[in-house]
């Protein structure tokens, strides 16, 4: 299967989906033929007809029950072609969020794997499932038309060909609307994760009543919005239902005046009548077609970003890969680490087992800077290399399971993934056993008995229903599991009661690997710890983040 190219979404007649969209041409093509039987059936109502009338009632109404079930599976296999490619275009989401450098913020990413995925899927399974069952259709009804009369044809194609004509303009007003709508919707959300993320702070302010001031305006722009795109969609809509009973009614007109049988009439009108729901639903398709667009034009671009991002990563990642070890770095134990504008210049961090390395900064962030970079969380700027060698193996070069046992990160304000508490201590190294896990929770000082469910306890909402102290605690048990030989505590001491301090303090003082770490004096005074200062100055980059090289 071909990747999209960087900022389209994923192809739609590609793998399984194939077969389903065939499957809806073919689905079009039974419809059509089923109303040819019953147009028919119709003719053979009149006198003289050799078949006798219980039969052609029962072959009508036996056209119509299959008709009918056509149609349901027209829908079924419709929706699972939609949910197929929204999934598909939700894991690309998804894999950007989780790609170094990502940025986006949360309100705009639910946004837009909420509204925006609505908007697509229902453009594929209501809008591209129905075009390739009604095309077919309304196709083969014309074909059937023309056959009986050429007029006949000819009067049922020409409100359609009006309804294409008047689609043109309108579908780019609902376009436009569409995206307006869309902005007024993204900036609703992001008030909202804004709104609720300060929740405890709003309310200690007794600032309630504002925000959801705030919230109303914002709400208020949408409905707005929402009503003044109702207008060309309903507009749209209606196009279609009157396309479809102007062509059923020419169809109808047209048998009167040219003198046709009246069975002749009535059989055309029947054919004109099956097709006028794919007609009607054309209204509806090109609404979807338009939201579906403007959901795109958001779409598109963050999945090119990711797709650059990840191609600077893994280009940056290859090189450092490839880099030859330093010297003095294949011992069992030692590290380097050498991480361009941050560590200083000609002076890499190494060590080995026992050395402890407190990092200190003018800038605050600095340092948690410096061990996302080292763990892989922010990509090194473009034209620059990382280097970090643990236990004589290049991380860059270590396969993902590997790399986890060989460094081991805690920060202050850990978040965990949604799941059991058992997993989430053992995220890192799942080969361990229950036992290891155990001890390591018992070094920390958690207990996992308070819990009413013990390590089955499910954590939700990024650690709930932990404290924050405990949230720490597991944070640093999560990190030391296994022991790996570079452990990277970043603040942690500030998210811990004064039992947890001593804890990790002690923790950190016997712990057999390296350790570089982030915190106050008393701390790095009591493990005698070496300071390094972080550097300030950052590696110069482009507008759009990146370094600059010859090609820009």
């Amino acid at each position: 299967m071909r990747s999209p190219e960087p900022g389209e979404l994923p192809k739609i007649f590609t793998g399984p989906r194939r077969t389903w969209l065939l499957g809806l041409v073919a689905l079009g093509l039974g419809q059509g033929a089923l109303g040819a039987v019953s147009a028919w059936a119709l003719t053979q109502l009149r006198a003289g007809s050799p078949w006798p009338t219980a039969v052609v009632i029962l072959s009508i109404v036996a056209a119509a029950v299959a008709l009918g079930g056509l149609r349901v599976e027209e829908r079924i296999v419709a929706e699972r072609l939609g949910q197929d490619y929204v999934r598909q275009v939700r894991r690309d989401l998804l894999e950007a969020e989780l790609t170094p450098g990502s940025r986006t913020h949360l309100g705009i990413t639910v946004a837009r794997t909420t509204n925006d995925l609505s908007s697509v899927r229902n453009w594929v399974s209501q809008g591209v499932g129905p075009l390739a069952a009604g095309i077919p259709l309304i196709a083969g009804s014309a074909v059937g038309l023309t056959i009986i009369d050429p007029y006949l044809g000819i009067g049922f194609l020409f409100p359609l060909g009006v309804l294409a004509a008047v689609l043109v303009p309108w579908a780019r007003t609902a376009y436009l609307k569409s995206r307006r709508l869309r902005r007024a919707r993204g900036r609703m959300a992001t008030r909202i994760a804004d709104t609720v993320g300060a929740s405890q702070g709003i309310i200690a302010a007794r600032g309630a009543r504002r925000e959801l001031g705030h919230i109303d305006t914002a709400s208020g722009v949408v409905v707005d919005r929402a009503v003044d795109r109702s207008v060309i969609v309903g507009t749209i809509r209606a196009g279609g239902t009157v396309a479809a009973l102007l062509a059923t009614l020419a169809v109808a007109a047209i048998g009167v005046v040219r003198g046709l049988d009246p069975a002749v009439t009535m059989a055309a009108m029947a054919v004109a009548g099956i097709a006028s729901t794919p007609i009607i639903d054309l209204g509806r398709i090109v609404e979807y077609r338009q939201t579906y667009l403007a959901a795109r034009a958001v779409l598109g671009p963050a999945l090119a970003d990711a797709a650059r991002r990840r191609t600077e990563h893994e280009d940056s990642r290859q090189l450092a890969a490839s880099a030859p070890a330093p010297d003095g770095v294949d011992g069992p134990g030692l590290v380097h680490m050498d991480v361009p504008g941050l560590t200083p210049q000609d002076a890499p961090l190494r060590g080995g087992g026992g050395v402890r390395i407190r990092l200190t900064s003018d800038d605050p962030e600095a340092p948690l800077r410096l061990m996302r970079r080292v763990v892989g969380l922010d990509a090194a700027p473009r034209g620059t290399t990382d280097e970090v060698w643990v236990a004589g193996q290049n991380l860059r070069a270590a396969a993902p399971a590997r790399g986890r046992a060989l460094v081991g990160l805690a920060t202050r304000g850990a978040v965990f993934e949604r799941g059991p508490l058992r997993r989430a201590l053992r995220y890192r190294r799942p080969d361990l056993d229950d036992e290891t896990a155990a001890a390591v929770f018992d070094t920390v000082g958690l207990s996992a008995d308070r819990l009413p469910d013990g390590f089955r306890t499910e954590l939700r909402a990024g650690g709930e229903p932990l404290t924050t102290d405990e949230r720490a605690r597991l944070a640093l048990a999560r990190a030391i599991y296994g022991e790996p030989p570079l452990l990277l505590v970043a603040d942690l001491d500030r998210d811990l009661d004064q039992e947890g301090r001593a804890r990790l303090e002690q923790i950190l003082a016997d712990y057999p690997g390296m350790v570089v770490f982030t915190g106050p004096d008393d701390l790095a005074g009591a493990l005698g710890a070496e300071e390094v200062r972080v550097e300030v100055t950052p590696v110069p980059v482009t507008s759009d983040g990146r370094a600059p090289d010859d090609d820009d």
